[in-house]
């Protein structure tokens, strides 16, 4: 008697599309992993510089009080937990108080200019993470004795 034989298992082109498939599968899988790593990463650094902002802020407004009384700009820069910062102020308007009625000589008292308000730039680094910041802060000349 003259038996069929049988095929068990795979043919070669059954192999090959499978290993296309699961290669492709991988590599997408893989893309899509790194792209979530680095969005973390990124993520992470605009943490840092958000929580670095409210230590910077002070040291800005110090630096910029301590000015001399005649200078228009002022920079700096420094490095605060991992995050590098760097600022620069000009002034934008230097003024006086307004004029009040002077309780004891019942006249208009005119005052000296004394505040300065300041244009500030400030920009954070941390990696490759940058961010910039633009606000205004005020000054003021100390009364001398």
């Amino acid at each position: 008697m003259i038996g069929k034989k049988f095929q068990t298992g795979f043919t070669l082109i059954e192999v090959l599309v499978a290993s296309v498939i699961f290669v492709a599968s991988i590599s997408a899988i893989s893309l899509a992993y790194r792209g979530a790593l680095f969005a973390s990463a990124r993520a992470d650094d605009n943490v840092q510089i958000s929580g670095v902002v409210p230590i910077v802020l002070p040291e800005v407004q110090a630096s910029l009080q301590r000015v001399d009384s005649s200078a228009l700009s002022s920079a700096g820069s420094g490095n605060t937990w991992g995050v590098e910062y760097e600022w620069s102020a000009t002034v934008i308007q230097f003024r006086a108080a307004k004029p009040q009625l002077g309780l004891e000589s019942r006249r208009i008292v005119e005052y000296e200019p004394r505040f300065k308000l300041w244009e500030v730039n400030l920009t954070l680094t941390k990696n490759d993470t940058e961010s910039a910041f633009q606000y205004r802060e005020l000054s003021w000349l100390n009364e001398q004795g």
